[in-house]
């Protein structure tokens, strides 16, 4: 465990801070697990803060675990500070350690021997799950509080690489009764607008079991108070003054300003702060001000060992030296093994104080040391010294190591930045380097697509290609073939996959049997099979395996087996398919192959979807997800797929909470994979009335291009949204948008997508219908060729023997029974009242199969249809069944249609409810959308949509009436 840092600089004020960081750990005491998010300025007083916390911990008998991230520059070491902390443990308490890692055998690759230079590279096979590792720490932090309660410090994060702020995320989520206390801090100063810290703390604020503490200047008081502390004798009221108005209530600043006055430096204050810092170094001896350059070149914090082998003095001069920077307060040692500055700003003071070829000197020696592993390090801080020393063979060397480190522990987006690094100096590797640049920008293409960048990746492969020389060996240029086909295809990019991997295919012929060949004709099986030519996936799926069993590597071609099932399946044996599927993974798991692995399970769930099984869906899928996660492939294809499709599925199963949850986005969470869980989400909140979904989903448009899924499952709920604000216009506009882009990505205007697009136009005209008797001609005409689209569709849209799904079955049974319905609104050609039962009643069944929603849609219009034809009973029979299903949805527009719609606060929406929550504290529309990160045009929707249900008038009646009614309670 750590010791508690002793610290001489007492501590003023911070009473309301010291009570909220000790309230926290008084509630981890009993079981209540909570974190606390501390910010300030740099100097400001949080790491003093934190000790004094420490201390309290340590006397209610908790244990104290501290790490702190450290600025690595372009790129760091993946969860640094929970290597120091289970380093430091393993140090201190072996026994602890052995027994964590008994259990928790994940934590071994963080421990600081598993990721020095000197440790052997982790094969392929013995990649990390990065859902193993984060359950592996929930699970120490968790094991170690049974025996005391656990405080866990994470300091500096606003320097933590991404997987490190991926961890605290998720740590925080998972705080439920551990005796555990988690506390983050970070310099709010630092913390620029495009900060990659800014979003990940909006995410942690908004768990309930987060508390946000700042820790703002001293005032006027609290500053002289401790001014008087620092000196031994009071100073002249007019030198006391300007020190008190040049630290600015700022702790540090007033210690050095202190400082400098007691060493008699009274003619002025230093008009520049870091001359101010640099003043403390004056007085030492030249072997302490080296020693003190030494560690500020190493980044704060380094190791016994290390400052030994650079600093370059003998033992005895090096101790003293150490001792009178610890007499100095320069720097402190918080355990037995390292040294570390007092603070940052005085680190970095000492290091932009160094000449330039001071620093590339020390940088170099840091090299030497690390290089020659006389002394413990990571590949993250040989390739930054490297970097900083224009050593560029060595950076370019350590680069690639420390990507490959990162990619072990799961951590592919920290890989990408490595790697991207290594690509900038390739040109200045040393010639003798084993890797080439095409296995360089392969590896870098994998780890953004692990990273979900997969239009990074595809950008990346095709400047390569375009860059070789015509004369390049053939290999190499299908070695950049083939993972832009496979990328290309995850994208919706059929054409350009179909051209990458059929040059790949031509570049291998003549080459004899390997892997890589089995590998290409195995993926040109895949793009053949999406193209809708099963005879040709077939033929070159067979002939994968036929090249795999040659070389003795049968697993090579894994996905060829896979395409085989998903030609059974299409060709109308789903559950031989499934049955393949599910053999498939288990070989792929069993052989390592986790693409594969998660491809097939993925499969399994996507064909029950299908055949519309939905509840075996959902548990497929769900399994999915969950074996994605471990394999730390859910933002790479078919994994984020699994769990997109697992939330459609609980969607359209009306577990509408639960599709909300699968469907939630954090601070963890890829850009792009966020833009297409929110397609998703925006289904369950257009279904209860949030109307404010058109505009979100208007603005994602950015998106489209990239996931054409993110169109097509967003425009329902968009069009939907419309229809309530009543702006149909703008619903054929938004239909007519995303029906061009999927005829331009599917290359082909009959994609089955278009019978549910024609549905929802045809719905959108007999919206128009009621309101616009006169257009009733122009509405029909229109209604007339959306049915002729629709059923052209179904006959052209699907490939020779291919069978349409039940969901499709169901669509074009809606698409009918609306062109009834606006016959039957407009009085043109009206189909009888028994063909309009008939047909609403044939559409309610079709959606029977557990699309819980759009059957109570249909059971409205049915009873319309009864009601009309004179069935009065039967037509509120079905009136009470959609008004149950909306009650148990708690979806408003289904109540209000149903004529059993709520109205004032029950009526409101979460989102709504929030708004109204703020309205009611004075905030102004700007200022809500700043908060809630909306624009303020959504704002002003949601405003419109509180007053309409409260029955109000003006903002402040409505916070009148949330008041009154106890809504905000």
């Amino acid at each position: 465990m750590d010791t508690v840092p002793w610290n001489s600089t007492p501590l003023v004020g911070r009473s309301s801070e010291m009570a909220a960081l000790l309230s926290a750990v008084d509630d981890a005491k009993t079981r209540r697990a909570g974190a606390v998010v501390l910010s300030g300025d740099a100097g400001v007083g949080k790491t003093r803060l934190l000790d004094e916390v420490a201390t309290g911990a340590h006397e209610r008998g908790f244990g104290v675990l501290v790490g702190h991230c450290t600025d690595f520059g372009d790129a760091g070491l993946p969860y640094q500070p929970f290597s120091e902390i289970f380093g430091r443990l393993a140090g201190d308490r072996p026994d602890l350690v052995e027994g964590v890692l008994r259990n928790f055998p994940a934590i071994g690759r963080l421990l600081p021997a598993h990721r020095l230079l000197s440790a052997a590279p982790v094969p392929q096979e013995g990649q990390l799950d990065r859902a193993a590792l984060f359950d592996a720490v929930l699970g120490a932090f968790t094991a170690l509080s049974t025996s005391e309660p656990q405080l866990v410090i994470v300091e500096d994060a606003h320097w933590a690489d991404d997987s490190t702020r991926d961890l605290i995320g998720f740590l925080i989520t998972r705080l439920t009764s551990q005796r555990l206390a988690l506390v983050v801090s970070y310099r709010s100063d630092d913390l620029h607008r495009r900060h990659p810290l800014r979003r990940p703390i909006a995410e942690w604020s908004r768990h309930p079991r987060v508390r946000r503490v700042n820790l703002p200047p001293l005032d006027a008081d609290e500053s002289r108070t401790l001014l008087h502390s620092l000196l031994p004798t009071p100073l002249p009221a007019e030198e006391e003054r300007r020190i008190l108005e040049r630290a600015g209530g700022n702790a540090f600043f007033t210690e050095e300003l202190a400082a400098a006055a007691s060493m008699g430096d009274d003619d002025a204050v230093p008009p520049d702060l870091a001359d101010l810092l640099l003043v403390r170094l004056d007085p030492l001896s030249d072997d302490a001000r080296q020693v003190a350059r030494v560690i500020a070149v190493a980044g704060r914090r380094v190791p016994h060992t290390l400052l030994t082998a650079v600093a370059g003095l003998p033992d005895r001069e090096l101790d003293e030296a150490l001792r009178e920077l610890i007499d100095a307060h320069i720097i402190d040692q918080p355990t037995s093994d390292r040294y570390y500055f007092r603070h940052a700003l005085l680190a970095e003071a000492v290091y932009d104080d160094l000449l330039p070829g001071e620093r590339v000197r020390l940088h170099a020696a840091y090299v030497q040391a690390l290089k020659e592993q006389t002394v413990t390090g990571t590949a993250a801080e040989l390739a930054g010294h490297a970097t900083r020393s224009h050593n560029l063979p060595v950076a370019f060397d350590a680069r690639i190591r420390a990507g490959e480190e990162a990619i072990s522990v799961a951590a592919p987006q920290d890989a990408l930045k490595h790697y991207e690094l290594a690509l900038e100096l390739f040109p200045n590797r040393d010639p003798d380097h084993p890797i080439d640049k095409t296995t360089l920008i392969v590896q870098t293409a994998t780890a953004a697509t692990l990273s979900s960048q997969h239009l990074r990746a595809v950008k990346l492969l095709r400047k390569a290609l375009a860059d070789l020389p015509p004369d390049a060996p053939r290999l190499e240029r299908a070695q950049l073939l083939l993972p832009l086909a496979d990328i290309a295809l995850v994208i919706d990019q059929d054409q350009e996959a179909h051209e990458a991997v059929t040059q790949a295919l031509k570049l291998v012929q003549d080459e004899p049997s390997s892997v890589f060949k089995a590998q290409v004709a195995s993926l040109y099986a895949r793009v053949s099979d999406a193209l809708g030519r099963p005879m040709e996936a077939e033929r070159w799926a067979h002939k994968a395996l036929e090249i795999a069993q040659d070389v003795g590597q049968e697993s090579a071609a894994s996905d060829a087996g896979i395409t085989l099932a998903q030609l059974r399946r299409r060709a109308g044996d789903p559950e031989t398919a499934v049955k393949q599927f599910e053999e498939a993974a288990v070989r792929a798991q069993l052989t390592g192959d986790q693409a594969a692995e998660v491809r097939s399970r993925f499969l399994v769930g996507s064909t029950h979807y299908e055949q519309g099984d939905l509840l075996n869906a959902k548990a497929a899928l769900s399994f999915a997800t969950k074996r994605a996660a471990e394999l730390g492939r859910q933002w790479a294809a078919y994994g984020f797929d699994a769990r997109r499709m697992l939330a459609l599925t609980q969607y359209m199963l009306g577990e509408w909470d639960e599709a909300a949850e699968t469907a939630r986005t954090d601070a963890m969470t890829p850009a792009a994979a966020a833009a297409g869980l929110r397609s998703v989400g925006y289904s369950v909140r257009s279904g209860r009335g949030d109307t404010a979904v058109a505009e979100e989903f208007e603005l994602s448009r950015k998106w489209w291009d990239l996931d054409i899924m993110v169109p097509i499952l967003g425009l329902q709920p968009a069009v939907e949204a419309y229809r309530f604000l009543d702006n149909p216009a703008a619903a054929e506009k938004l239909i007519a948008d995303v029906t061009a882009l999927c005829s331009d990505v599917f290359q082909t205007e009959w994609f089955l997508g278009r019978i549910r697009f024609s549905t929802l136009e045809m719905q959108v005209l007999c919206h128009r219908a009621v309101g616009e008797p006169s257009a009733a001609a122009d509405l029909v005409a229109r209604g007339a060729e959306l049915l002729s689209l629709g059923q052209a569709t179904v006959e052209k849209g699907l490939p020779p023997g291919r069978l349409m799904g039940v969901e499709g079955l169901a669509w074009i049974a809606r698409l009918e029974s609306e062109w009834d319905r606006l016959r039957w609104l407009t009085g043109i050609d009206p189909p009888t009242p028994e063909e309009h039962v008939a047909s609403w009643q044939r559409t309610t069944e079709a959606f029977g199969y557990g699309y819980i929603y759009e059957q109570a849609w249909s059971r409205i219009r049915y009873a319309d249809a009864l009601r009309a034809a004179g069935r009065v009973a039967e037509a509120n029979e079905q009136t009470a069944l959609a008004a149950e299903t909306g009650r148990e949805l708690d979806s408003r527009p289904l109540l209000d249609d149903a004529g059993a719609g709520d109205t004032g606060a029950s009526a409101l929406t979460t989102r709504e409810t929030e708004v109204l929550r703020l309205l009611a504290q004075g905030r102004t529309n700007r200022q809500l959308a700043r908060e809630l990160y909306i624009s303020e045009k959504t704002v002003s929707v949601h405003v419109s949509n509180i007053l309409a249900k409260l029955g109000v008038r003006s903002r402040t009646e409505a916070a009148a009436v949330a008041h009154r009614q106890g809504i905000l309670d």
